[in-house]
């Protein structure tokens, strides 16, 4: 069983689903998914070799918002079920500014 949540970020919807202990997120951008949690090891060359399909964004943000600090490693280690990982995902996109459109299980 997943998770998918949907978000709006400034007027741009993007998805994070939740498989197992394993976080994705994909956008009209990124079709395919990235893992998030546990962090992806190919996630900077794809980003790299995106060919400026993100022209106002550089590597530097994009690692200013997927990369988890100690606080909040801990905080997804804690999270025993999909649920809670879940519940952790929507607190975490809240505090960024991110507002919850959908929660469905798939």
């Amino acid at each position: 069983m997943a998770i998918k949540l949907v978000f709006t970020f400034q007027r741009e919807i993007f998805n994070i689903k939740i498989v197992g202990r394993e976080v994705f997120y994909s956008d009209r951008i990124w079709k395919k998914n990235i893992r998030l949690v546990p962090e992806d090891d190919k996630f900077q060359k794809k980003i790299v070799m995106s060919r400026n399909r993100l022209p106002n964004v550089n590597l530097d943000t994009f690692r200013t918002l997927f990369t988890l600090n100690e606080e909040e490693k801990l905080e997804y280690e804690r999270a025993k079920s999909e649920e809670e990982l879940a519940d952790v995902c929507v607190k975490d996109v809240r505090l960024k500014g991110g507002v919850l459109r959908k929660r469905e299980n798939v």
